[in-house]
């Protein structure tokens, strides 16, 4: 006999709250996303095969999906109406609640590299997909 919820809960968007340090918990964030990559190159001699292994830089990427009308209390918010104008922030990621435990992972020193605005034909909500530059990751 299978033991249901073996596993106990997952995290999901629900148990997810992103902080912006200009506005504080948004509420309006359909997604986020952010990884690091590190530049791992092979490096030959005279024969086909590596004979050893460089590592180089690390690369952050990232960017936050949101509704219309928080981008535009951010842009309310933001030096001359301007949010690629604002110095450099932190974003907070905060996951856990009921049955999951708590963890938090922040962005360091970003900001936002566009000012969206796209709508189409029949669209019932407007969102925002905002690219940022990350200088660190923290998980």
């Amino acid at each position: 006999m299978a033991i249901p919820l073996i596993n106990g809960i997952n995290y999901s968007s629900a148990n997810i709250t992103v902080i912006l340090p200009i506005i504080g918990p948004l509420t309006g964030v359909v997604s986020i996303e952010y990884d690091t990559e590190q530049n791992i190159s092979d490096n030959y001699a005279l024969g086909q095969d590596p004979v050893s292994r460089g590592y180089g830089q690390n690369t952050y990427t990232g960017s936050i999906t949101i509704y219309k009308e928080i981008w535009n209390r951010i842009i309310d918010l933001s030096p001359f109406r301007d949010p690629l104008k604002l110095p450099p922030f932190d974003i907070t990621i905060t996951f856990g609640g009921a049955g999951v435990p708590f963890r938090k992972e922040t962005l360091r020193a970003c900001n936002f590299k566009k000012n969206p605005m796209k709508v189409g034909a029949g669209d019932t909500k407007l969102e925002c997909v905002i690219p940022l530059a990350i200088a660190l990751i923290e998980r």
